[in-house]
């Protein structure tokens, strides 16, 4: 049973109250200021009663300190999530439905939902402010509120060294049920490629022409793309070029990205979307290419028999969630405390089908992640991490 006393039930109405408000406030990546505005209106309530510090970084993070009850030591636990939504994504317009006994909440189909991330926000919001309210046991707690982490987690990366101070660091930014785990995430890479060839006239001189399209087609047939291994995937995004229909083509640009846990796969099929450039050219005489690549974030893998680990464990334990760990081939801020030296991993903020228009929540799932903040709490209050 969870140490955490009466009361425990955080209302799920309250719950729905404070996300149907976030999801109906626009916070594009680059344009969270409204939303922080508001964060820092339901931040500052609280702040004079309970003692609460908040500052907003030159990245526009929002980190509020919030300080420990009844903890047995003075160790900080970072609880995160980001303030960004994906496009499109402007005057969301959420709708509830009643289904068996629960609530879905979704857009109206012209946009995303928002609950990426803040299905993960108004739990971490409501149950911080209720364990304040009933004095609650926690340890001392930061929140870090991000912007710009759907752009390759540019908030998180201007974080201050001060702000990732702390002992261990739970992000709110998956899907899948609570209690999954999520301790390892790949490297991401960014590449661009230019297939360069030579203009002409296409009705009068084609063949003294070369189509930097055509070269890119079979540069593209020759990569390894999709699921390389059970490590890797590589993807083509963007494919551009060309200035009109009577004209051959002297570039064409392809952009992409790689991903992958091992370093050694990683650098290989770097290697080979050169010699496959390489080869392509070659069978071209007179073209020629670029190629450059950029990793954005880093891998990371947090042992499962980290402190802070076994004491998610517990805690979910406490509530009758079933733990179980997860390598997912997606990126989060996580990525960066990790790389930056503050350990951590990554729950379920209970959204399903991110970054469509399908996007959704189940009130119930919130709530339970609202109640399992609750016993995290209480449980880093207590046991050492």
């Amino acid at each position: 049973m969870s140490r955490v006393s009466t009361p425990v039930e955080i209302n799920p109405e309250t719950l729905l109250h404070t996300f149907l408000e976030m999801v109906r406030i626009d916070s594009p990546s680059g344009g969270e200021d409204a939303f922080r505005e508001y964060l820092i209106g339901r931040v500052s309530e609280k702040a004079p009663a309970y003692g609460l510090t908040y500052h907003v970084d030159a990245g526009g993070n929002l980190i509020v300190d919030v300080p420990g009850c009844q903890a047995r030591h003075d160790r900080v636990l970072v609880l995160s999530g980001h303030m960004d939504v994906v496009p499109p994504c402007h005057n969301i317009q959420p709708v509830v439905e009643s289904v068996a006994g629960d609530r879905i909440i979704a857009s109206d189909n012209t946009t995303v939902l928002g609950a990426d991330d803040k299905s993960g926000l108004a739990p971490i919001l409501e149950a911080v402010f209720f364990a304040l309210e009933h004095q609650l046991p926690r340890p001392a707690v930061r929140l870090i509120f991000t912007t710009r982490e759907e752009t390759a987690l540019a908030g998180a990366k201007e974080l201050a060294d001060e702000s990732l101070q702390a002992g261990f660091a739970i992000t709110f930014d998956h899907t899948g049920k609570q209690g999954v785990i999520i301790n390892q995430a790949p490297t991401y890479i960014e590449f661009e490629i230019e297939c360069r060839g030579k203009s002409v006239h296409a009705g009068i001189m084609p063949e003294q022409g070369l189509n930097a399209i055509v070269f890119a087609g079979k540069v593209i047939e020759k990569l390894h793309l999709g699921r390389v291994d059970a490590d890797t995937t590589c993807n083509i995004g963007f494919l551009t070029g060309g200035k009109a229909t009577n004209i051959v083509p002297d570039l064409a640009v392809l952009r992409g990205e790689l991903r992958g846990h091992a370093p050694e796969i990683l650098a290989r099929e770097l290697a080979h979307i050169e010699a496959v450039l390489a080869e392509v050219s070659a069978t071209m005489p007179g073209t020629s290419y670029g190629f450059t690549q950029q990793p954005l974030f880093d891998a990371y893998r947090v042992d499962e028999t980290h402190p802070g680990v076994l004491n998610l464990m517990q805690a979910a334990r406490q509530i009758g969630l079933e733990s179980s760990f997860m390598r997912t081939n997606g990126g989060s801020d996580n990525n960066v405390f990790v790389k930056r030296g503050l350990p951590g991993v990554v729950l379920s903020a209970g959204y399903m089908e991110p970054h469509s228009l399908k996007e959704r929540v189940r009130l119930s799932e919130m709530t339970l992640c609202a109640q399992f903040v609750l016993v995290i709490l209480d449980t880093f209050a207590h046991e050492p991490f």
